[in-house]
Protein backbone atom coordinates (compact mmCIF):
# COMPACT_ATOMS: atom_id res chain seq x y z
CA UNK A 1 0.00 0.00 0.00
CA UNK A 2 1.61 3.31 -1.03
CA UNK A 3 1.86 6.15 1.45
CA UNK A 4 0.43 9.60 0.80
CA UNK A 5 2.12 12.78 1.89
CA UNK A 6 -0.47 14.75 3.81
CA UNK A 7 1.67 17.78 4.53
CA UNK A 8 5.18 19.10 4.65
CA UNK A 9 6.99 21.12 7.28
CA UNK A 10 10.67 21.75 7.96
CA UNK A 11 11.63 20.19 11.29
CA UNK A 12 14.96 19.83 13.10
CA UNK A 13 16.75 16.51 13.42
CA UNK A 14 15.78 16.03 17.06
CA UNK A 15 12.05 16.19 16.24
CA UNK A 16 12.52 13.86 13.25
CA UNK A 17 14.32 11.44 15.59
CA UNK A 18 11.40 11.51 18.04
CA UNK A 19 8.89 10.87 15.22
CA UNK A 20 10.94 7.95 13.86
CA UNK A 21 11.31 6.42 17.33
CA UNK A 22 7.53 6.48 17.78
CA UNK A 23 6.98 5.08 14.27
CA UNK A 24 9.47 2.24 14.75
CA UNK A 25 8.04 1.31 18.15
CA UNK A 26 4.60 0.93 16.52
CA UNK A 27 6.08 -1.21 13.75
CA UNK A 28 7.98 -3.31 16.27
CA UNK A 29 4.70 -4.09 18.03
CA UNK A 30 3.40 -5.77 14.85
CA UNK A 31 6.74 -7.37 13.88
CA UNK A 32 7.39 -5.25 10.80
CA UNK A 33 10.98 -4.43 9.86
CA UNK A 34 11.54 -1.01 8.29
CA UNK A 35 15.25 -0.99 7.55
CA UNK A 36 15.37 2.45 5.84
CA UNK A 37 13.61 4.02 8.83
CA UNK A 38 15.95 2.21 11.22
CA UNK A 39 19.00 3.48 9.29
CA UNK A 40 17.62 7.01 9.33
CA UNK A 41 17.08 6.77 13.09
CA UNK A 42 20.68 5.62 13.64
CA UNK A 43 21.89 8.65 11.68
CA UNK A 44 19.62 11.03 13.62
CA UNK A 45 20.84 9.60 16.94
CA UNK A 46 24.36 10.60 15.92
CA UNK A 47 23.65 14.09 14.55
CA UNK A 48 20.86 15.34 16.85
CA UNK A 49 22.24 18.03 19.14
CA UNK A 50 19.17 18.88 21.20
CA UNK A 51 16.68 17.00 23.36
CA UNK A 52 13.30 16.74 21.50
CA UNK A 53 11.28 18.27 24.34
CA UNK A 54 13.67 21.19 24.71
CA UNK A 55 13.74 21.55 20.92
CA UNK A 56 9.96 21.93 20.87
CA UNK A 57 10.18 24.69 23.50
CA UNK A 58 12.92 26.45 21.57
CA UNK A 59 10.91 26.18 18.34
CA UNK A 60 8.03 28.00 20.02
CA UNK A 61 10.33 30.80 21.20
CA UNK A 62 11.96 31.17 17.79
CA UNK A 63 8.56 31.23 16.06
CA UNK A 64 7.65 34.20 18.27
CA UNK A 65 10.65 35.95 16.70
CA UNK A 66 8.98 35.48 13.30
CA UNK A 67 11.66 33.15 11.90
CA UNK A 68 10.75 30.75 9.10
CA UNK A 69 10.46 27.02 9.85
CA UNK A 70 13.45 26.21 7.66
CA UNK A 71 15.61 28.74 9.52
CA UNK A 72 14.49 27.35 12.86
CA UNK A 73 15.33 23.81 11.72
CA UNK A 74 18.78 24.94 10.59
CA UNK A 75 19.41 26.70 13.90
CA UNK A 76 18.48 23.61 15.90
CA UNK A 77 20.47 21.29 13.64
CA UNK A 78 23.65 23.38 13.69
CA UNK A 79 23.36 24.99 17.16
CA UNK A 80 25.46 28.04 16.26
CA UNK A 81 27.61 29.57 18.97
CA UNK A 82 28.76 32.77 17.24
CA UNK A 83 27.04 35.59 15.40
CA UNK A 84 28.85 34.68 12.17
CA UNK A 85 27.64 31.08 12.36
CA UNK A 86 24.10 32.26 13.04
CA UNK A 87 24.12 34.79 10.20
CA UNK A 88 25.02 32.02 7.75
CA UNK A 89 21.80 30.21 8.70
CA UNK A 90 19.55 33.20 7.97
CA UNK A 91 19.70 32.86 4.17
CA UNK A 92 15.98 32.09 3.91
CA UNK A 93 14.90 35.15 5.89
CA UNK A 94 13.78 38.20 3.96
CA UNK A 95 14.85 40.51 6.80
CA UNK A 96 17.89 39.86 8.96
CA UNK A 97 17.16 40.45 12.65
CA UNK A 98 19.07 43.13 14.54
CA UNK A 99 22.22 42.14 16.42
CA UNK A 100 20.40 42.24 19.77
CA UNK A 101 17.87 39.72 18.42
CA UNK A 102 20.68 37.55 17.07
CA UNK A 103 22.38 37.55 20.47
CA UNK A 104 19.06 36.59 22.06
CA UNK A 105 18.80 33.64 19.62
CA UNK A 106 22.31 32.52 20.52
CA UNK A 107 21.46 32.73 24.23
CA UNK A 108 18.32 30.63 23.66
CA UNK A 109 20.29 28.02 21.70
CA UNK A 110 22.86 27.82 24.48
CA UNK A 111 20.11 27.54 27.12
CA UNK A 112 18.07 24.83 25.38
CA UNK A 113 20.69 22.87 23.43
CA UNK A 114 23.97 23.77 25.12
Amino acid sequence: MPYRILGYRDIPNSIAKKILEEYLSKLHAVDVVAEPARSALEYLQIVSKCDPEKAEELIEKLQLMKLKDITIALILNICPSTLDELRMLLAFETVTPEETELNKILDLVKEYCG
